[in-house]
C-alpha cells in the first residue's frame, strides 16, 4: 500500500523501513544515575525554598528596592526573594554534588592517590561551598 502512494517532493525518497524492525527494550531496573538526578533534583527544590514558596503567603518573586538601589535579599530573616532562595539552592546543590565526589572516590579503592586526590578536591569545594552560604547568611543578617 505505501508504494501506491504517490511522493510529493522529487529528489526526496520515502524512507524504507517497517515498524517491524524497530525494538523497544525496557530496562530491568532503573540506572542509578536516574536516581542520583531525582535525588539532586528533590535536594535544589527543597533547598531553593519551594517548600518555603508554597506554605508562604507573601511570596516575594521579584527584586526589592531599598531606596533607588535594588535589593537582593530580603531585609527580614522570615522572607526571601525567589533569586535569594535560587542562589541559596544551587550553592546546596553544588555542596551536593561535592558529597558525591567522595562516593566517586570508592571506585578507586585499589588506587590510593587517585582516591585521595578525588577526596582532597570534594573536601575544597565542600568548604568553598560552605563559606559561600556563610557570607550569604552575614548578608541576610546584616539587613535584618
Amino acid at each position: 500500500m505505501a508504494r501506491k502512494i504517490p511522493w510529493l517532493f522529487p529528489g526526496i525518497r520515502r524512507p524504507s523501513f517497517s515498524l517491524h524492525q524497530v525494538s523497544i527494550r525496557i530496562p530491568t531496573r532503573i540506572p542509578i544515575s536516574v536516581l542520583y538526578v531525582l535525588i539532586y533534583a528533590v535536594i535544589f527544590y527543597i533547598f531553593a525554598g519551594g517548600a518555603y514558596m508554597l506554605v508562604n503567603k507573601d511570596n516575594l518573586i521579584s527584586i526589592g528596592q531599598y531606596g533607588n538601589t535594588p535589593q537582593f535579599i530580603a531585609r527580614s530573616l522570615h522572607l526571601q526573594y525567589l533569586i535569594e532562595g535560587l542562589v541559596a539552592g544551587f550553592i546546596f546543590s553544588f555542596a551536593a554534588l561535592s558529597l558525591y565526589l567522595f562516593d566517586y572516590a570508592t571506585r578507586y579503592a585499589f588506587d590510593v592517590s587517585t582516591a585521595q586526590k578525588v577526596e582532597l578536591i570534594a573536601t575544597l569545594l565542600i568548604v568553598i561551598w560552605y563559606v559561600a552560604i556563610l557570607l550569604i547568611f552575614r548578608a541576610k543578617t546584616a539587613t535584618g
